[in-house]
């Protein structure tokens, strides 16, 4: 299940990062200059904070590595409801989709491929919107399964 969750997402923000290395050489408004899409390579971490290339692949790996524990840890925790632990899993797998698949390219190219951009907040891909969604969802579940 975790493999029918996760190649799909990945393969997702596959296309559109080379889409947005293809075709998003000019910036497209969307809305105006508050939201449009234009290619950039991102070397930094979200909200452009600036970390040597090194570090940042430790942190990285490091990152996904923590999640991964806390994640299984957690899980023993968690009461038995099938339907909950479903959505709690399916949730950990997107945001491990979107960390994995940043962490992979990163790690080859230096740079993730960011293309979403919202004046004066950030510039962003697919992958950051699976794991800001979905870790919104998890904590979510995580809050209500423990007021159970």
């Amino acid at each position: 299940m975790f493999y029918i969750i996760l190649i799909p997402w990945i393969i997702l923000d596959f296309i559109t990062k080379n889409l947005a290395n293809t075709y998003l050489q000019n910036k497209i408004s969307i809305l105006w200059d508050f939201f449009y899409l234009q290619y950039a390579e991102n070397t930094w971490i979200a909200f452009s904070i600036q970390i040597p290339s090194f570090f940042l692949k430790t942190l990285t790996l490091t990152l996904i590595i923590a999640i991964f524990y806390y994640y299984k840890t957690e899980k023993k925790k968690i009461s038995p409801q099938k339907k909950q632990n479903l959505l709690l899993d399916i949730s950990f797998w997107l945001i491990l989709a979107g960390a994995i698949w940043n962490a992979i390219w990163r790690i080859f190219h230096s740079y993730v491929i960011d293309f979403i951009w919202i004046q004066y907040f950030s510039i962003f891909n697919m992958a950051d919107i699976y794991i800001n969604l979905w870790a919104l969802l998890y904590i979510y579940l995580l809050i209500k399964n423990r007021n159970l």
